[in-house]
């Protein structure tokens, strides 16, 4: 029943091979009734949407049934349930994956100004869009391929067909590249190809778009919010009797005061004192205050540092604790405070007791007339007083402003000598801007306030009798406050001179050739602290029995100011510009991808473009019969153990002729049996 194949031409003008090497390469016999079945007409089907052909592949065994395969739209009928309900799952899972990247444009959106802190699915969509530049060029690729290989495919079944270059740009832009290559190369379809690399380029727009789709930046918020603060000027004092000072809290004060001489000179010169309260910057002695009126001054913070500059006192000012639950949070406000400036000059250096008769100066009464005195009346002939004595006087008797000799003991051979300054006090008060952070407060700008009512009840005060009277009760108690050690200066002189460390049991100090406006300002800022360390001393951690516990902050402290707020956090923010490329990408990417499902279910053919396999359909030189329903996958499983090259066909012929066969059982090698030749360089084909 066997009979050699039967093969038609694979060119219009192709030459038949010679009858004996057809013979010798049919190495596969088809039955009879598979030659009557391959020409015959196929036959009509009353069904305008399937037609019936018959397929049989003959690998070296006799078929005597026919397997009929119907065409109907979409998938085959010979393939199995699982495989089309799972091909159809990956056909709808490919069409709507696309979405996705919608949604996740929306979703940026919708995070837009959120917070970074308090956003529940932020996190997660920033690791999406850094997956987005691999993701998204995956799938991109999947969905086109599909597309330009089902519209190939859909339109080689119309009717009309379509051209073979147009073919060979459609089904070949299974990439960029191919893309490319077919539009060079080719060079028939420009605009269909330029039409189809313009979809292509959209795949790294689209994963680029994506990772830069969101992104986290600062963001400032600013809010008004009041601050209390104490002046210590409006603060009760235990300078008012002595007998506060000496009976009940001089104990306090000397701890406070003494304490601060002990902090490291780091500390000293740090915006905060010990009990992290902002300290004041004095006033430049260069600061003219008639020329610059109230102009604000930037505080050098690099002069304070170095020490170059003093703070009016170690002690700072008493703040309400401001709200720093929020790191990044930071206060700008205003406060008021007030200090005495001393400006001194020495006028008597290294002299004896004896001398000091000739210092004349009028003593406040206090009640009384005041009594002209001289200055060796008032110092101890035995020291025990300690090594500086600080007195209150006055120029004259009719005068009313008082100034402060103040009388230092100097090192001598035999007895001790005498340094005397004459400073002259002045009570400034002080607005100062200060910016405080979760690190601690620092001062930025300050001014003098001049003629205010504050500054001019402070100037009366000054020139009071009871205020004199409190600031010579401080004055009397200023040198006792560290210990008096005999015959050594004390720690209040040692931190004048600007000793490292103030309790080295120094020597008296010698005080020649000193810097006037460096002793003036340490002088300052050790008197101020003597001073406002009897004021409300118990309330240093606002811990006071002094004062009434209210119900109302307001009034717990004696003055008020509006900070400004700032507090900074990072949110998220949409790049509208990528987020437009995305969608639009996007969009043509969905689109793709529903025409590519759209376009698999109108397509009845079997898939062969891109296969090997198809290579053995309607080939005179590989004997297969029949399989024209199957796909390029189904055919290669079939043909499996089949073996093909590529070779000359006609090797007796001056000219070759270059073709897809099939090896012969056997080496095929033998010369006379098998009429197949290699390639070569220098033969010529046709």
């Amino acid at each position: 029943m066997s009979s050699t194949a039967s093969y038609h031409a694979i060119n219009a003008g192709g030459a038949e091979p010679p009858a004996e090497a057809g013979r010798e390469s049919a190495i596969r016999s088809l039955n009879s009734e598979d030659d009557t079945e391959r020409e015959r007409t196929p036959v009509e089907l009353s069904d305008s949407h399937a037609s019936r052909r018959l397929v049989s592949l003959a690998t070296g065994e006799d078929h005597d049934a026919l397997e009929a395969t119907t065409l109907d739209s979409g998938f085959l009928d010979h393939e199995s349930a699982v495989l089309k309900i799972l091909s159809w799952a990956w056909d709808i899972i490919l069409t709507v994956l696309p979405l996705l990247f919608i949604v996740l444009a929306i979703l940026a959106a919708k995070l837009d100004g959120s917070p970074v802190a308090t956003s529940e699915y932020g996190g997660r969509v920033v690791e999406i869009t850094r997956l987005g530049p691999t993701i998204y060029p995956i799938l991109f690729a999947m969905v086109a391929a599909r597309f330009y290989k089902n519209a190939a495919r859909y339109r080689l079944e119309r009717p009309r067909g379509m051209k073979m270059s147009s073919l060979e740009q459609v089904f070949g832009s299974q990439s960029f590249s191919s893309a490319l290559e077919r539009l060079f190369v080719v060079r028939a379809q420009l605009l269909l190809g330029a039409l189809i690399l313009s979809t292509w380029a959209m795949s790294p727009l689209g994963g680029q778009s994506s990772s830069r789709l969101l992104r986290t930046q600062e963001r400032r918020i600013e809010s008004r919010h009041p601050i209390y603060y104490d002046d210590r000027a409006f603060k009760p004092s235990v300078w008012g009797e002595t007998t506060d000072y000496t009976i009940s809290a001089s104990d306090i004060v000397q701890a406070l005061y003494s304490g601060l001489f002990l902090s490291p000179k780091t500390q000293q010169r740090a915006f905060s004192d010990v009990w992290g309260r902002p300290k004041i910057p004095q006033l430049p002695r260069n600061w003219r205050h008639g020329e610059n009126s109230e102009a604000w001054r930037l505080i050098d913070s690099d002069a304070l540092r170095e020490g170059r500059e003093e703070f009016t006192s170690l002690i700072g000012v008493n703040i309400q604790s401001p709200d720093f639950s929020d790191n990044t949070t930071r206060y700008d406000f205003e406060v008021q405070s007030t200090y005495f400036n001393l400006e001194c000059k020495m006028i008597a250096d290294a002299v004896t007791i004896v001398d000091l008769r000739h210092i004349i100066y009028w003593k406040p009464g206090f009640g009384t007339p005041s009594q002209k005195t001289d200055l060796r009346q008032a110092i101890p002939s035995d020291g025990a007083s300690g090594s500086f004595v600080p007195i209150l006087t006055y120029p004259t008797c009719n005068s009313s402003t008082p100034y402060l000799l103040y009388t230092s003991s100097s090192p001598a051979t035999r007895g001790r000598y005498y340094s005397v300054f004459n400073c002259t006090m002045a009570k400034f008060r002080l607005e100062t801007k200060m910016r405080c952070t979760v690190q601690g407060c620092s001062p930025q700008e300050q001014r003098q306030v001049l003629n205010s009512t504050e500054d001019s009840e402070m100037s009366r005060d000054l020139l009071g009798g009871f205020f004199q009277y409190q600031v010579q009760n401080a004055l009397d108690a200023w040198p006792s406050m560290t210990k008096i050690v005999p015959w050594r200066a004390s720690a209040t002189e040692n931190f004048i001179a600007n000793d490292k460390n103030v309790y080295a049991n120094q020597a008296f100090r010698n005080w020649t050739g000193v810097d006037e406006d460096m002793f003036s300002s340490r002088l300052t800022t050790a008197f101020n602290m003597a001073w406002e360390a009897g004021i409300d001393p118990y309330s240093v951690m606002k811990g006071s029995s002094l004062i009434e516990q209210t119900s109302s902050a307001a009034e717990s402290w004696t003055n008020e100011t509006l900070a400004l707020v700032t507090r900074t956090d990072d949110v998220y923010y949409v790049n509208v510009a990528w987020a437009s490329i995305l969608i639009f990408a996007t969009t043509v990417l969905q689109i793709l991808a529903i025409g590519g499902l759209v376009l698999r279910c109108l397509i009845r053919g079997p898939d062969i473009l891109g296969f090997a396999s198809a290579l053995t359909r309607d080939n005179r030189y590989v004997p297969v019969n029949g399989g024209s329903s199957l796909d390029g996958a189904d055919r290669a499983k079939c043909l499996g153990d089949m073996r093909v090259r590529i070779a000359d066909v006609q090797p007796q012929e001056s000219c070759g002729y270059v073709a897809f066969s099939v090896l012969p059982n056997g080496d095929g090698n033998k010369e006379g049996e098998v009429p197949f030749r290699p390639l070569e360089k220098k033969r010529l084909y046709r």
